[in-house]
């Protein structure tokens, strides 16, 4: 441990904190110290001060304090021995002498695959550029994930021509083949011939926290096999320790920044050519070590994977891996997509930005997305209310911290409770009443119902547009219901058409056609929306995350009071005509 501490000594002699820090930050003279807006927390004033004299660092705005280690070890997110490496490689000082139990034969071998490896990105990226425009393979899957020569660069891209193409260029750089083969870097066949496993693929390098290139994913663009293939492992490429795109999450700078967990190579593109910071497993489902990885950065990061069957289970797979772990500070959202959609794709529509200002602003907390998964069936019995509840709070009581596992099963009794009431009532067991939508239901009874029929209407119009799942269930009452406004009336008929002559999956692609028709200045009018997408002020039984059951009753409740009001409305106008 001696030599650690000498190391350290002599790093933090010959590296000035100050010029280290001023290659991320734009540094201000503050009389005999130095500001900068603080690189771990978002702010606008500078709250990051650096004492030149004693080489530490203090942000009087997160508290993150210390000298030159402590900064490398919080930016890339690495342990004390990674940080003396980094910054010894910084002023050339060679510490393979320092002996870490096996960390010398390690750091050898390690600084061998690196420089192999990164020959091998260097030499696909080359091949890449050279071909992406006449390949015509190439420039069809590139043009299909909107990937352009930018693209290309920033993620270092590469193509594999052929079996041997890389293998007769590491050969004349003069790389042993047993070293290829011993540190796991390609394979041999039953010939004993070595041979590059990734030919006719798009290349994605795979780096570690230091942007070294520590493998190599592969998406087939010819011939047979399976569609994605990543590096066989070895002692440093573990798939379970790593994510995708992790070596540029060193740029977020609070926690409070969205993170995504995607599924694949082209997701985590797709999100970072819109701005959105993502990161991706490498083909396997997602292991403890890679959301504990995504906690490191972000305390709630999103899981948005495709909306296919094997997408939805992995998504059920990681609100089970989390249960145990789940903290005030560490818990996951979700966004469920349909129609086996995935972000790659919807970011890549003309719409993709509207589509996902859509998803997120209905994403799914983290016990949303458990009573979600739990729903395997219609609960409409209290024999099936009440094995849902056993089911659902087995997987709670596996949740260590008290106080959200409390929390959430106060949260899941409240839901529960609305399921139960409304089946006792559907069963005629009682007659007591259950609660009204509190934000519409109750001003409508207490006051002149004939002052507020132009705002029943539009809520009514209000739940077809946007809880899509009320509406499938609604549908023929709601053709039927009388609505007074010609305008609403209008966009009432048309959304019957369009959900009977259309395969309509959700609020949002049934939004579009709205928009097709050009009924986007009568939505407008009525509803508090800039897009025709998002609506505000809506009533609560009208959100789609609303509890179906709740709404059911809800909208049920509006329509009975329009009716009545209907029926009164011809009684006198029926009086009125006898009188003439």
């Amino acid at each position: 441990m001696k030599d650690n501490l000498d190391y350290a000594k002599i790093i933090k002699s010959k590296v000035s904190l100050l010029d280290f820090l001023g290659k991320d930050l734009r540094l201000i003279k503050s009389g005999n110290n130095y500001k900068a807006l603080c690189p771990f927390h978002n702010e606008k004033t500078p709250s990051f001060t650096i004492n030149q004299e004693k080489n530490t660092f203090n942000c009087f705005g997160c508290g993150k304090s210390g000298d030159i280690f402590t900064y490398v070890m919080e930016k890339y997110k690495i342990d004390f021995k990674e940080s003396l490496q980094v910054l010894a490689n910084e002023i050339g000082i060679d510490i393979k002498k320092i002996d870490y139990q096996s960390f010398k034969k390690d750091t050898e071998n390690k600084n061998k695959y690196f420089l192999i490896m990164n020959l091998i990105a260097k030499f696909y990226h080359e091949n890449l550029k050279k071909n992406y425009t006449t390949n015509h393979y190439i420039a069809s899957f590139l043009k299909s994930k909107n990937i352009d020569i930018e693209t290309i660069e920033k993620f270092y891209l590469g193509y594999s021509e052929n079996f041997n193409g890389v293998i007769e260029f590491l050969l004349e750089s003069k790389i042993d083949t047993q070293i290829l083969l011993s540190l796991g870097i390609f394979k041999e066949n039953t010939k004993g011939k070595i041979y590059d496993v990734f030919s006719k693929r798009i290349i994605f390098p795979i780096k570690d926290k230091l942007n070294n290139i520590i493998g190599f994913g592969g998406r087939i663009l010819q011939g047979n096999g399976p569609k994605y293939i990543n590096s066989s492992e070895n002692n440093f490429f573990k798939k379970r320790l790593l994510l995708y795109n992790m070596n540029n999450l060193k740029n977020i700078k609070s926690k409070l920044d969205k993170l995504f967990l995607v599924e694949g190579y082209t997701d985590v593109i797709a999100m970072d050519k819109k701005g959105y910071n993502a990161v991706a497993p490498l083909g396997t489902a997602v292991s403890q070590e890679q959301l504990n990885l995504a906690w490191q950065y972000n305390n709630e990061p999103i899981i948005f994977f495709d909306g296919d069957e094997a997408g939805k289970n992995a998504s059920h797979r990681i609100l089970d891996i989390a249960l145990s772990h789940l903290e005030v500070e560490k818990s996951l959202s979700f966004i469920f997509l349909e129609n086996k959609d995935d972000p790659d794709t919807i970011l890549n529509k003309v719409e993709g930005a509207n589509i996902m200002h859509y998803l997120l602003e209905n994403k799914f907390s983290y016990i949303e997305a458990l009573i979600r998964s739990e729903l395997n069936e219609n609960i409409n019995s209290p024999e099936r209310i009440l094995l849902f509840k056993r089911n659902l709070f087995s997987k709670i009581n596996k949740i260590n911290n008290t106080e959200i596992k409390n929390l959430y099963k106060y949260i899941a009794n409240e839901k529960l409770q609305g399921s139960l009431r409304e089946s006792i009532k559907k069963s005629n067991y009682n007659s007591f009443k259950t609660n009204k939508d509190i934000q519409f239901i109750k001003k409508y009874k207490d006051r002149k119902e004939e002052q507020f029929v132009l705002r029943r209407e539009r809520s009514i119009l209000g739940a077809m547009i946007n809880n899509f799942n009320l509406l499938k269930e609604n549908d023929e009452i709601l053709a039927e219901i009388y609505i007074s406004n010609d305008e609403l009336s209008k966009l009432r008929d048309n959304i019957i058409e369009i959900i009977s002559s259309i395969n309509i999956k959700n609020s949002l692609e049934l939004k579009e056609q709205l928009i097709k028709k050009n009924l986007s200045q009568i939505i407008k009018k009525h509803f508090n929306t800039i897009d025709c997408l998002q609506f505000a002020l809506i009533e609560n039984y009208a959100n789609e995350n609303t509890d179906i059951f709740y709404a059911n009753k809800a909208l049920k409740d509006v329509i009975f009071l329009q009716q009545e009001w209907y029926n009164r409305k011809n009684k006198n106008l029926s009086k009125i005509t006898q009188k003439l």
